[in-house]
């Protein structure tokens, strides 16, 4: 089942960096090789028994040493188990209700006062991601392409990037322009609903599709001996099937009555832009102090920023703790509702997701890294997220009831380096 994870958030995972795609020359001998290695196991788990996210990361980079640098083939692997239940965008309501879940596949029965959620949630995501780097006339001057494919039960994406970058002053500026796109097919589970159909109603086509471009301009500066800037400007534009085919807005009376449930509408195309700046300063032979922060806008209606600070503490006997915090707010998307007036007209687009209401959220953690045999190195994470929905007045005859309530969720992670 699609899952964005604000966690979120537009599947291009990919590595952008350029924009001119390497030409078909030969390779120069290679005469040195060395593998670097990364492996996790990740457990995601929201409260209430809501999403739960079991993974397998790998991440592998093999370099060699050509003429004129160095050669990177990155390699990633990713792993997923999705289980839980997931909001699906029905008001709460003071009486017991029972619905059909948004596949057709089975009903659901939902104790009063209590936030529907469809327990149906379940996939298995498997995603790879390969990349090759390389210089183009020198070491100062680089180019890379990649390729990315994610597979789930009902969804497919394809992606494809390249990107280009350029050292000058004396290696201390580096600026990057890169290009990713994407193509993803989505086959929902009994087919795509059409937009704000009742459960009743015949479904449309059994597959929908979306295509993402994304392009970013970089530019990273030695500041000093010890601190380095790093600047990001990033757009996405996206068309096609952007509806979420498992998610309902409800139509509620004066009283607080469900008169019926909808299916949601959303707009066909997103365009987003994005601003982001990090520094990283070494404080002294073993303290490191990453701060970050990032701004975004789209034609949704949803403007986000987020701060974020890491300080890494080392302990001595290759030993180090890493505290985190970071804190995340956005708008809500202009046609979010968590609930439609009966009475009214029906609006273009309305969506009850609770991933385009507005809220803050908060993340705290810490990592704690050791060296092992062999020169191995691991690291142990574990963070608290939490997520607080601004608060929407529903009708008088749902008093006391909330259709956002927030979750919280717990993050823990092992990785070994080798």
């Amino acid at each position: 089942m699609q899952l964005t994870k604000n966690q979120k958030k537009s599947k291009n995972n990919l590595a952008l960096a350029a924009a001119s795609l390497l030409s078909a020359t030969s390779l120069p001998s290679v005469s040195v090789a060395d593998w670097s290695q990364e492996a996790a196991v990740l457990y995601y788990g929201e409260n209430d028994q809501r999403v739960q996210d079991g993974s397998f990361k790998y991440n592998g980079v093999r370099t060699t040493e050509g003429e004129k640098g160095d050669n990177k083939l990155t390699l990633n692997l990713g792993i997923d188990t999705l289980t839980g239940a997931s909001p699906s965008g029905i008001t709460p309501s003071n009486e017991i209700q029972i619905f059909t879940s948004p596949s057709g596949n089975s009903t659901i029965t939902h104790s009063a006062g209590k936030l529907p959620l469809d327990d149906s949630f379940k996939d298995t995501r498997l995603s790879a991601s390969a990349n090759w780097e390389q210089p183009l006339v020198n070491e100062g001057t680089r180019g890379n392409i990649g390729a990315s494919f994610s597979k789930e039960y009902d969804y497919l994406h394809l992606g494809l990037s390249g990107g280009l970058s350029k050292e000058l002053a004396n290696k201390n500026t580096q600026f990057s322009v890169g290009l990713a796109f994407s193509a993803d097919t989505l086959k929902p589970v009994g087919n795509a609903p059409i937009p704000f159909a009742n459960e009743n109603a015949t479904k449309g086509s059994s597959t929908k599709s979306k295509k993402t471009l994304d392009a970013m301009l970089g530019v990273t500066q030695i500041l000093s001996k010890n601190t380095i800037l790093q600047l990001n400007y990033g757009m996405s534009a996206v068309n096609g099937y952007l509806n979420d085919p498992y998610k309902w807005v409800s139509r509620v009376n004066n009283t607080g009555k469900i008169i019926e449930n909808l299916y949601e509408s959303r707009p066909d195309s997103r365009t987003g832009h994005n601003l982001f700046g990090a520094i990283k300063q070494t404080l002294s032979d073993s303290n490191v102090l990453s701060t970050s922060a990032r701004l975004h806008t789209d034609d949704w209606g949803i403007d986000s920023y987020t701060l974020d600070a890491k300080y890494r503490v080392g302990l001595g006997s290759r030993k180090s703790i890493e505290p985190h915090i970071r804190y995340y707010h956005q708008s809500a998307a202009d046609f979010y509702r968590p609930q439609l007036d009966a009475s009214a007209t029906l609006p273009q687009y309305a969506s009850a997701d609770y991933r385009l209401a507005e809220f803050n959220a908060y993340t705290l953690g810490t990592t704690y890294r050791w060296g092992g045999k062999n020169n191995r190195d691991w690291r142990l994470t574990g963070e608290f997220y939490t997520q607080k929905p601004k608060t929407v007045a529903l009708t008088k005859g749902q008093a006391g009831l909330d259709a956002n309530p927030g979750f919280n969720a717990v993050m823990l992670s092992i990785g070994v380096k080798f």
